[in-house]
């Protein structure tokens, strides 16, 4: 019985039986034109400088014109804890506007990753219907909709990594190397199209529980005053779902899915499709599967943190 229950855990149905459920395919199992390998950055090129720059242009246009403004778009005041180092001697009023928008920009990244995961996976079931559900289907399958959603993750890790330089309170060690892993991993996939299907989980539904923590992040930097709308939209809604949602798709869901994408990249290099249908890249695979250690460590680890704070709530601790 406990191996049957490990094996429910860790054995996804994704065996293409459960299609049924989004009803018939309206298109090919396979595309029937996919581009060649080695045109990977003239295709894409331009969709990352547009994400690059429509991040950019967001940022800059909120940090500049909240740059020295008593409230920023009716918030409360930053905390004083993020003032500490501002020189007020020549007037200028400490707006934070750099915290403020960097939140809005990351929010906007956040909605359009997790949002769109969200859709293709779980409404339209795109990742049942696209490529065979076959070890070499889920690794080597090209899907438009899961390289899309891997541009903007690998986009905005760098752009996210550029910014946090510039603003003390997010270039902390962890995060950075979050940012980094995070765009090597979608830049190795997308380069060499491998594990698309992946990208629809880990670049996608990981990042639902992003958009809440935004607004959680915006709270601590600018915190509400107490029985306000902004405050009760906080730790009545958003404090309960960023929970739910990481759990969930970070805590449960990430094993889950790593299981089934180490058990894929297994197979195609013991059977020699790997070198197959990339001569000399297999080693991309290791890698990839290298990163999901110590990126899946941080889940654990957040996770934990969650759960502290958790229990403190039960417990009357809070």
């Amino acid at each position: 019985m406990i191996s049957s229950i490990i094996q429910a855990f860790f054995q996804p149905d994704y065996d293409g039986s459960s299609a049924r459920h989004h009803g018939p395919s309206k298109r090919s199992p396979v595309p029937s034109n996919p581009p060649p390998l080695g045109s990977e950055w003239q295709r894409l090129a331009p969709q990352v400088l547009a994400v690059f720059c429509f991040l950019t242009a967001v940022y800059s246009s909120v940090y500049y014109t909240f740059q020295n403004s008593e409230t920023i778009l009716g918030f409360p005041a930053p905390a004083p804890e993020f003032c500490a180092n501002h020189d007020s001697s020549n007037g200028n009023v400490c707006s934070r506007s750099d915290l403020f928008a960097f939140q809005v920009a990351s929010g906007l990244a956040f909605l359009i990753m997790g949002g769109f995961g969200f859709f293709y996976w779980h409404i339209k079931g795109v990742h049942l219907t696209s490529v065979p559900q076959t070890a070499a289907g889920r690794c080597f399958g090209y899907i438009p909709e899961a390289e899309f959603v891997a541009v903007v993750c690998f986009t905005f890790q760098v752009w996210d990594f550029i910014i946090s330089l510039g603003i003390p309170e997010h270039r902390t060690p962890i995060m950075l190397m979050h940012h980094t892993l995070a765009a090597a991993v979608s830049l190795a996939g997308l380069h060499c199209q491998y594990l698309l299907w992946y990208s629809f989980y880990f670049f996608g539904l990981s990042e639902v529980s992003s958009i809440f923590l935004v607004f959680m992040d915006l709270s601590k930097f600018f915190p509400p005053q107490s029985e306000t709308a902004f405050g009760a939209f906080i730790e009545g809604y958003c404090g309960p779902m960023f929970a739910v949602t990481f759990l969930f798709y970070r805590g449960f869901m990430w094993w889950r899915i790593t299981y089934l994408k180490f058990k894929d990249c297994r197979s195609i290099l013991r059977s020699g499709q790997a070198e197959k249908l990339r001569p000399g890249k297999t080693w991309v695979l290791y890698v990839l599967m290298g990163f999901n250690i110590p990126m899946g460590m941080l889940q654990i680890y957040w996770s934990s943190l969650i759960l502290t704070e958790i229990k403190k709530i039960v417990t009357g601790e809070a």
